[in-house]
């Protein structure tokens, strides 16, 4: 009797965590994701739009370099797309899959939490979010923690979408999981260059920067850089 009892336990709980699973991968991920995927975009978009002094978010100055200004380029579609179709050989997924149900599940949360942050970031900005401009500075969180937290998130969330797409080129060769691997690591690269030359371009304008800069010390990893 407590055999069978122990079986239809272990049956429930199975069956359970199949539609659970199945739940997550048809609505909540997507929901999820697409809500704050949104709430990015309308920040965006409206600091784009809005520019009043009494808001506080007038532009004092748009960086001037070409390096600035093809850092942030090569970041975003149509460009992006390109270089990792061309390196990768295919787009990393926004939904990466895998094999056991439970790794499924933590990566793709911690992938949702890192876009949290990542979202987190545009709110704090608020109406000052825009790209190569200068609007002032903002320091409450996450800004408090790292100086670039949005990019330490969006680079960490992409490492994880492209776990198969590496996995699956080194089945095929070593030479071809090397150069997966290379890619990652160079997008990567090209973020701390972005954040290299907004930098420069803030510092350039006031001091405002550099005083941020002395109470928040590193740009990606707190105690590392």
């Amino acid at each position: 009797m407590r055999v069978r009892s122990a079986r239809l336990f272990i049956v429930a709980v199975t069956g359970w965590r199949e539609d659970f699973l199945e739940i997550f991968n048809r609505h909540v991920y997507w929901f999820a994701l697409n809500l704050i995927i949104f709430v990015d975009v309308v920040i965006f978009t409206l600091g784009y739009l809005v520019e009043m002094r009494s808001l506080k978010n007038e532009i004092r100055s748009v960086d001037p370099t070409l390096l600035g200004w093809a850092a942030a380029l090569l970041c975003y579609f149509p460009f992006n797309a390109y270089i990792t179709s061309a390196v990768l050989g295919r787009q990393v997924s926004d939904f990466p899959q895998f094999g056991d149900a439970t790794m499924h599940l933590l990566l793709n949360l911690t992938l949702l939490g890192l876009m949290f942050v990542y979202t987190s970031a545009s709110v704090a900005l608020g109406l000052k979010a825009s790209n190569l401009t200068h609007r002032g500075i903002v320091t409450k969180w996450p800004y408090s923690m790292v100086r670039h937290p949005a990019y330490l998130c969006k680079n960490v969330a992409w490492w994880i979408g492209g776990i198969p797409l590496v996995l699956a080129a080194f089945s095929e060769s070593l030479y071809g999981g090397v150069l997966s691997v290379a890619s990652i690591v160079g997008w990567s690269l090209l973020y701390v260059l972005r954040a290299v030359t907004e930098e420069d371009h803030l510092r350039s304008v006031d001091g405002e920067y550099d005083a941020y800069a002395q109470k928040v010390r590193y740009r990606f990893v707190p105690g590392v850089y």
